[in-house]
C-alpha cells in the first residue's frame, strides 16, 4: 500500500530542532520511565494508530490513540493514549493529525507505559491535511478540530507553533494511509468479541485469550513452542497424561534411542525430577501454541512456566497430525505499517485488585476448583457417582443440614426459655448476629443424628459435621502456640490471592512449590495470622450447678484474626514491629485477662522442673506437697470475664486409620473442627 514518504527535513541538524513547550514532555521520557507512574504530564504527539470506542462495564466508553514524536520515531516506538469518556464526547481523528494532551496520567499496566485520561484531561486535535507548514505565516490554530466536550486550558502560539514545526519534521513513513487507518480502526470494534475460553476456541477462528503458561517454552530458533491452558476443557485438543519418566502421553522420551535397548544401563529416575515431565493439567485441558517474532522474542525474554498471558489474535488450527487443534500467533506482514506489533501481554495476578483482569481472575479460580479436585478425590467422586446420582446427594445434604439446624434451634428455644441472662459479661468483646440465642458449648459438641429409612428399617446415622453458626458464651483459658510472637506465619504469594473467597487455610505456611522457586523467590513474601484458642463453656446451668464446663478448640484464621485484633499480621519477631506485638498482647488481654501471664509462668516453672531432674538436683525447699499442689493447679483460677462470641463447625479431611470408615473418599476421613469468626475486641 502506499504511504506517507519522509522527507529531507527530517535530516536537519541539531541545532535546528525547536524545544518542547514549556510543561510537555517527551515520549521517550515517559517510555524510559523517567517521570515515574501516577504523574499528570503534557504531550504532543502525532496520531499512528487508534482504536474506535468500545463500551466498557460502566457508562464510559473506551478508545485508544497511538503516539509517536521526534523522540520515538527511528524506533517505531509509541505510546498508548487510553482515553475514557462518553461515546459522543470522544475526540475524532485521522492518521497523521498532532495531538496536545493536558493533565493526562502516566500509569505502568502490564510491564508497558501508557497514558490514561482522567475527568481534568483535556485533549486538542490537529488535523494533519490543514496544518501550514513550517515557516508559513498562517498559524496551525486554524488545523483545530472543534473540542468534543468543554476544555479548561486551550494551547497558546507556543503550542501552536510546536505542532507546525513537528508535523513538517518528523519522519512520516510510520503513519499507514488512510485507507490501512480506517480499517485497522474499524477492526478494532471488534477486539471484544474475539475474546473466547479455550473451550469454545474452533478451526479457522482467530481468538484473544487469556491463559497460563503451563510448560517451559521450547525455543526452536525461528519460533518458540510453547503449551498453554485456561483450565477449560476442549474435546479437540491432545489428550494429555502424567506417565512414567519414560513415556509421556504415549511417546517414548529416549533420546536417540526409541526402543530403549540402553535402558537397563541408566540408574532409576524420580519422575518428579525428569526435566521436561508434563505438570500441567491432565486430560484435554491445554493447547499447543507456536509463536514467531515478533511475539516470540517476547517469550523468551520474560515468559516461563507459571506465566499468565493475555495473547491477542491467536489463529486456531489443526497441527500435523490433523486430528488435534494447536494455536499459531504470527507476526504481521512484512508490508504492513505494524509489523512490530506485539501481542503478548503479561499479566500480574497479585497487581492492585482494581487492575486484575476479570478474566484473568476467572481462569485462576478455575485452577484453583481443578486442584482441589485433583489427587486422592477423584477416586471418591467416581465412586459416589457410581453408587447414585449426585442430584440425589445434594438433595440429601441440604435436607440434612435443614433438619440439624432446624432441631438445633429447637433445642436452643426450649433451653434459653428456662435460663437467665449471664452475669458480668465482658463488654469490649462485640460479635455478629445480636438477634440469634446463644448456645451453649455442650450443645454445640453434640452429634447431630439424621434419622432416615434403609429397606424399609428407621436408621439413625451420626453426620460427622454439620456447617452449623452459633453464638455463645465462654471464657478463654489456653491458646496456641504458646507464645504470641508465633501467632503470625508467613507464606510465599500465590496466584490464588486475588480471588475474593480464596481460604487461608487452603495453603500450607511451610510449602514451596519446588517448580516455580525460581520464580516466586523473587517475590515477598506475605504474613497471616494463624493461631488457636480453647474456649470454656459459661451458661446460667452451670452457675446453679456443680458441673464441669465443656471446653472446646476454636481456629483462628488470618481474616478472622484481623476482625478480631484490628491488626494485620506481621513477622512479630522482628525488631521493628515491636510495636504491633505490644498492640497484640494489649488487645488478647481485654480477651483472656491474665491467661498468659500465667502460661508463661507455667512454663517457667516446667522448664525448671526439667532442668532439675536433668540435673539430679532435689525439689525446691517449698515441699513437695506445695509443688504437686502447683502442677495439678494448671493455669489456677484466670481472672478473665466471659463472652459472647461466634463459633463455625465445618469439617477438614485427614488420613483415616486402619479400621475407621473412610467417608471423605478413599483413604480419607472427616474431622469436625470450630472457628471463631464474626467476633471483634472492641476498643476501651
Amino acid at each position: 500500500m502506499p504511504r506517507h514518504h519522509p522527507n529531507s527535513s527530517s535530516r536537519r541538524r541539531a541545532q535546528d530542532v525547536l524545544p518542547l513547550p514549556k510543561g510537555f514532555i517527551s515520549i521517550s521520557e515517559l517510555l524510559d520511565d523517567s517521570q515515574g507512574p501516577g504523574k499528570m504530564v503534557n504531550v504532543i504527539g502525532v496520531v499512528k494508530d487508534c482504536k474506535l470506542p468500545i463500551p466498557t462495564k460502566g457508562t464510559d466508553y473506551k478508545s485508544t490513540l497511538t503516539l509517536y514524536d521526534l523522540s520515538t520515531q527511528g524506533d517505531t516506538e509509541g505510546i498508548d493514549l487510553n482515553i475514557f469518556r462518553r461515546e459522543k464526547e470522544m475526540p475524532t481523528v485521522e492518521a497523521g493529525d498532532v495531538v496536545v494532551v493536558y493533565s493526562v496520567k502516566h500509569q505502568t499496566y502490564g510491564g508497558t507505559s501508557s497514558l490514561l485520561t482522567t475527568y481534568r484531561t483535556d485533549i486538542h486535535v490537529y488535523a494533519a491535511q490543514q496544518i501550514p507548514r513550517s515557516g508559513s505565516s498562517q498559524s496551525a490554530s486554524g488545523a483545530l478540530r472543534p473540542p468534543s466536550r468543554p476544555v479548561a486550558r486551550n494551547p497558546g502560539d507556543k503550542e501552536h507553533e510546536y505542532v507546525t514545526w513537528l508535523y513538517d519534521h518528523i519522519d512520516r513513513q510510520y503513519i499507514p494511509d488512510q485507507e490501512d487507518f480506517s480499517a485497522r480502526a474499524e477492526l478494532s470494534r471488534n477486539i471484544r468479541d474475539r475474546f473466547s475460553l479455550l473451550a469454545d476456541v474452533q478451526d479457522r477462528m482467530f481468538a484473544d485469550l487469556v491463559v497460563q503458561v503451563v510448560r517451559e517454552p521450547f525455543d526452536l530458533g525461528d519460533k518458540i513452542c510453547l503449551w498453554v491452558s485456561d483450565w477449560t476443557e476442549n474435546v479437540r485438543f491432545f489428550h494429555r497424561t502424567d506417565d512414567s519418566p519414560d513415556w509421556t502421553d504415549g511417546t517414548p522420551v529416549r533420546d536417540g534411542d526409541p526402543y530403549g535397548y540402553t535402558s537397563k544401563f541408566k540408574k532409576p529416575v524420580d519422575p518428579v525430577e525428569v526435566e521436561g515431565k508434563w505438570r500441567g493439567p491432565s486430560g484435554k485441558r491445554s493447547l499447543q501454541l507456536t509463536c514467531w517474532d515478533p511475539h516470540a522474542d517476547v517469550i523468551r525474554d520474560q515468559v516461563e512456566l507459571g506465566t499468565w498471558l493475555h495473547l491477542r489474535k491467536v489463529q486456531i488450527g489443526y497441527g500435523h497430525n490433523s486430528t488435534n487443534l494447536e494455536g499459531f500467533l504470527r507476526g504481521e506482514r512484512q508490508y504492513s505499517n505494524f509489523s512490530d506489533k506485539i501481542n503478548v501481554q503479561i499479566l500480574d495476578p497479585q497487581a492492585d485488585g482494581e487492575k486484575i483482569d476479570p478474566r484473568l481472575r476467572d481462569a485462576i479460580r478455575r485452577k484453583r476448583d481443578y486442584e482441589k479436585e485433583k489427587g486422592p478425590t477423584k477416586g471418591a467422586h467416581k465412586r459416589n457417582a457410581e453408587e447414585s446420582p449426585q442430584k440425589d446427594n445434594t438433595k440429601t445434604r441440604r435436607a440434612t443440614k435443614r433438619a440439624a439446624r432446624q432441631k438445633a434451634h429447637e433445642q436452643v428455644e426450649e433451653r434459653e426459655s428456662k435460663e437467665q441472662l449471664i452475669p458480668d459479661l465482658n463488654d469490649l468483646i462485640k460479635c455478629e448476629n445480636p438477634e440469634m440465642k446463644p448456645r451453649p458449648l455442650s450443645s454445640i459438641l453434640e452429634p447431630v443424628l439424621y434419622h432416615t429409612t434403609i429397606a424399609n428399617e428407621p436408621v439413625s446415622l451420626e453426620l460427622p459435621f454439620t456447617c452449623a453458626k452459633d453464638r455463645t458464651h465462654a471464657r478463654v483459658i489456653d491458646f496456641h502456640p504458646s507464645s504470641l510472637e508465633d501467632f503470625a506465619v508467613s507464606r510465599r504469594r500465590t496466584d490464588n490471592d486475588c480471588l475474593s473467597d480464596n481460604s487461608a487455610d487452603d495453603i500450607d505456611p511451610d510449602s514451596d512449590d519446588g517448580e516455580h522457586d525460581t520464580r516466586h523467590s523473587r517475590r515477598n513474601r506475605v504474613w497471616e495470622w494463624r493461631f488457636a484458642l480453647k474456649l470454656e463453656e459459661v451458661s446460667p446451668a452451670l452457675l446453679k450447678k456443680d458441673k464441669k464446663p465443656a471446653t472446646l478448640w476454636v481456629h483462628v484464621g488470618n481474616p478472622q484474626a484481623q476482625l478480631l485484633t484490628d491488626l494485620d499480621a506481621q513477622d512479630l519477631r522482628a525488631a521493628h514491629n515491636e510495636e504491633t506485638l505490644g498492640s497484640l498482647r494489649e488487645q488478647m488481654f481485654k480477651l483472656w485477662g491474665d491467661l498468659e501471664e500465667r502460661k508463661v509462668d507455667l512454663e517457667a516453672r516446667k522448664r525448671e522442673q526439667r532442668d532439675r531432674i536433668l540435673q539430679n538436683m532435689p525439689p525446691p525447699s517449698s515441699g513437695a506437697e506445695e509443688e504437686a499442689a502447683a502442677h495439678s493447679a494448671g493455669l489456677g483460677q484466670i481472672s478473665n470475664k466471659p463472652f459472647t462470641c461466634c463459633v463455625q463447625q465445618y469439617g477438614v479431611k485427614v488420613e483415616a486409620e486402619e479400621g475407621e470408615e473412610d467417608n471423605a473418599g478413599e483413604g480419607k476421613k472427616w474431622q469436625r473442627m470450630y472457628g471463631l469468626f464474626g467476633t471483634k475486641i472492641a476498643s476501651d
